[in-house]
């Protein structure tokens, strides 16, 4: 399982990277695949929880990369308000699950535009990199030391000694951050706790769409993590907190 985790992280990662590097046309592509995988994997999530989401209404889970991209993101909004009422027309009955697939995929993953556009790159790969240094953190950690569930009825392979060792290396990879790139200590600190703390949660709010679903994982993908969700999970959570943050701290 570990060799298909990295092996699958070695392919992907770099991938990101460069669309995030280059922005523009290359990072959408990647944002909209991303997300039309993730509306797919949601739909059978609720699905297999017994709601019954519209399609239609969710393929407006594309539409926000794409107002992203095209600078209209002061827009999104409006937008939001008009898929939740589609989705109370098309499905009255789900019409929470179909706006919530929408919202949870679309309006998060277009962050990832929304700040490689305002903040640039070196800012989004520096938050990326927040989210990649408290999972791996938690990861091994976990595996090595964890004896205390942190949410047992979500998640019972998460510990809290993970969760304490991926909140550090979040804070200590935000330190190291702004002694490399001169940005300010503090404000980077907390920012590194923040973006750390959306990561824990973004990947606790997945577990616990999967228990209700009654499923492992998300999808089959990603050999070694599953699907887009299960694997982008922390990124949902943690981009657009790390997003706002920066906008508020620095």
């Amino acid at each position: 399982m570990l060799a298909r985790r990295v092996a699958t992280a070695g392919v992907g990662a770099p991938v990101l990277i460069a669309a995030i590097w280059f922005g523009g046309w290359a990072l959408l592509a990647v944002v909209l695949l991303l997300s039309a995988t993730g509306a797919i994997e949601f739909r059978r999530l609720a699905t297999s929880a017994g709601y019954r989401t519209s399609v239609v209404v969710l393929a407006g889970t594309l539409l926000f990369p794409l107002m992203a991209a095209a600078d209209r993101w002061t827009a999104a909004g409006t937008l939001a308000i008009g898929l939740v009422l589609a989705a109370a027309v098309a499905s009255p009955r789900h019409a929470a699950a179909t706006a919530l697939g929408v919202l949870y995929v679309g309006g998060l993953f277009a962050h990832l535009i929304v700040m490689r556009d305002a903040l640039g790159a070196a800012v989004t790969l520096a938050v990326v990199g927040l989210i990649w240094a408290n999972d791996t953190a938690a990861y091994f950690a976990g595996r090595a030391w964890g004896r205390r569930r942190l949410a047992p009825s979500i998640s019972p392979g998460k510990s809290v000694e993970g969760f304490l060792a991926g909140i550090a290396a979040a804070v200590g990879t935000a330190a190291v951050l702004a002694f490399l790139m001169d940005w300010p200590a503090g404000s980077l600190a907390g920012i590194g706790l923040g973006v750390g703390l959306a990561a824990v949660a973004g990947d606790l709010w997945e577990s616990a769409l999967k228990r209700r679903a009654g499923v492992n994982d998300s999808g089959a993908l990603l050999p070694g993590h599953g699907g887009v969700l299960d694997r982008f999970d922390a990124v949902l959570f943690g981009v657009p907190a790390g997003y706002y943050l920066w906008r508020w701290l620095l």
